[in-house]
């Protein structure tokens, strides 16, 4: 690539230059930060956090349809694989899903809500901490860019991320990396908290959407949330391709991005595989074929997407 990186505004933002109000929304038992955490707490007790609106009451041991009661943090540590702006990423994999994927590659932990330990929030804060924050141009060096919210899905446990935000003394950027299947009201409780959302928009349309996931109305909801987002923070958007489903996900999701946020970055994902339930469906189990892949690039590039 030749002339300015366009991804340099990305790495600027996730190095806190572009950040002003995280700060200002902690301080004190009335802060801002502290009626965030109350409102996620209302909404975790009517179980109101994700677009299946179940109702459930965690605090009364009623596990909604995340499986989630308490959080359990499946694996922390330093992530360098994920998109390049991002890395080094201290990544925290959170228990529980509120999507049923078939293909989902960390089935192991989306299934399993209680596959982890509980981490107290300012024993997680700590940890961060230590970590200290990496410059620009060492991608190599000791240190973090982000917190990089992740699982499993964070969004049934938007009230444990909130703690930790509470907590957490070091002024780093945070990264919301989620399926984006959650509900306006939750969507609005993390305004002014996070600086980038990492998001995925798996499919094109509700059919698909039922058939693999499980999730009604996904295309206005995800969509809806993608929108609210970039009025929000940063947005880098994942799609990963699934085989077959080239015109019915692959292309819309792409001709949507070109006309409502030309402005996110966008990650066109040819590394499926048939992982989970995928491996006992003859039509997902197969890898996304060279030609799919390729197809999707052109037009992407036709709609002048950034790819990441």
């Amino acid at each position: 690539m030749s002339g300015p990186d366009p991804l340099h505004d990305y790495l600027s933002i996730l190095q806190g230059k572009a950040r002003p109000r995280f700060q200002e929304l902690k301080g004190g038992p009335t802060s801002e930060l502290s009626l965030k955490v109350a409102q996620a707490e209302r909404l975790e007790a009517g179980c109101a956090l994700c677009e299946h609106r179940c109702g459930a009451n965690r605090r009364e041991g009623r596990p909604g349809r995340c499986g989630v009661l308490r959080t359990k943090v499946a694996s922390h540590f330093i992530h360098y694989g994920e998109e390049r702006p991002l890395v080094p990423s201290y990544t925290v994999f959170l228990a529980g899903c509120n999507l049923r994927c078939v293909f989902c590659q960390n089935w192991d932990i989306s299934t399993d809500a209680e596959a982890g330990e509980v981490i107290e929030p300012g024993v997680l804060a700590r940890m961060i901490e230590a970590r200290g924050i990496a410059p620009i141009g060492a991608p190599a060096c000791r240190g973090i860019r982000n917190v990089n919210w992740v699982g499993g899905d964070p969004i049934p446990h938007l009230p444990y991320v909130l703690r930790v935000l509470q907590e957490l003394e070091l002024d780093v950027p945070q990264v919301w990396n989620s399926n984006m299947y959650m509900t306006r009201e939750a969507l609005e409780v993390l305004a002014g908290t996070m600086d980038v959302y990492l998001t995925d928009l798996k499919f094109g349309n509700d059919r698909c959407a039922r058939e693999l996931c499980g999730a009604p109305r996904y295309w206005e909801v995800v969509t809806r949330n993608h929108l609210q987002a970039a009025r929000q923070g940063e947005v880098v958007v994942r799609h990963l391709m699934l085989p077959g489903h080239l015109e019915c996900c692959t292309l819309p999701v792409l001709e949507w991005l070109g006309e409502h946020l030309p402005q996110a970055a966008v990650n066109v994902m040819d590394q499926y595989r048939p992982e989970h339930r995928a491996r006992q469906m003859p039509a997902m189990a197969r890898g996304v074929s060279p030609a799919e892949h390729r197809v999707a690039l052109e037009r992407a590039g036709e709609l002048g997407l950034l790819l990441i």
